[in-house]
């Protein structure tokens, strides 16, 4: 695919896209991957289960924390995903 179009191809819209699917993408010419509706649900899933869990945190910094870590582990996996 890559060597039909002289210029980056670029995966919009990749939420719902398996694993398998990403990985094919790559080494079909994908240069860029947009994941960041997939990380923002993790975010918020992660922010939600914080505050029912703790519904007297007040903190931004507490549950941001939580969503920031979920995002940190995410991020590091699709990298490697991407990067095998």
């Amino acid at each position: 695919m890559a060597a039909t179009v002289p210029v980056p191809l670029v995966l919009h819209g990749s939420s719902g896209v398996s694993d398998a699917g990403m990985v094919a993408a790559i080494r079909a010419g994908m240069t860029k991957i947009n994941v960041s509706t997939h990380l923002n649900v993790q975010f918020t899933a992660a922010v939600r289960e914080y505050l029912a869990a703790n519904p007297e945190a007040v903190d931004p910094r507490t549950y941001v924390a939580a969503g920031n870590t979920v995002v940190r582990a995410e991020v590091e996996r699709l990298l490697g995903l991407y990067a095998a």
